[in-house]
């Protein structure tokens, strides 16, 4: 863990002169994290009070962002690596919160939109989305981007894929292979 706050400490200081994402000096960290995180892994892009568990396997990287540009950013970081391909999670109670509650969620929700650029999402209640994380970082790593936003409910939680193996191939090949197991 300590490596990754040395690397992201490492970015701040040395500047990004001429780089384009220079006022996200943490898309370095996040591209050097997503070049070996892979199928299984998860990345959450978190709202502030989002809580961290102390477990092996997760990493938390706090930064100065919204989580829709967060997102729109992790989405374009995802794109550039081939090798992974993210199902989208939201938690369900996000879209009963009314506005007297949380001012600002309507608009949020607009900007979540435009930064999913269109992908799809599954609505599962947030306890049951922590569940997911709680077991899955037993066995594989867990990258939490914390952010600023001040909103209930409104993480976004990345199940990793393999970029170049869909759920679709991966039938065919076990329906070929109890093809040639059969006498």
């Amino acid at each position: 863990m300590i490596r990754y706050f040395s690397l992201l400490l490492i970015i701040l200081m040395v500047g990004c002169a001429g780089d384009p994402d220079r006022d996200k000096p943490w898309l370095g960290t996040l591209r050097h994290e997503l070049g070996y995180l892979g199928a299984r892994n998860w990345v959450i892009v978190a709202e502030a009070a989002f809580p961290i568990h102390s477990r092996r396997g997760l990493t938390v990287v706090q930064i100065n962002g919204e989580i829709p540009d967060v997102v729109d950013a992790v989405e374009r970081v995802i794109e550039e690596k081939s090798h992974v391909k993210p199902r989208l999670y939201v938690a369900a109670e996000a879209e009963s919160i009314p506005y007297d509650y949380a001012p600002g969620i309507k608009r949020y929700h607009g900007q979540l939109d435009e930064a999913l650029h269109g992908r799809e999402t599954v609505q599962l209640e947030h306890s049951m989305l922590l569940n997911m994380i709680s077991d899955a970082s037993k066995t594989y790593r867990v990258l939490i981007i914390k952010t600023r936003s001040a909103l209930p409910y409104t993480s976004v939680f990345m199940e990793l894929g393999s970029g170049y193996w869909d759920a679709e191939s991966e039938s065919a090949l076990r329906g070929l292979m109890e093809g040639d197991r059969k006498p």
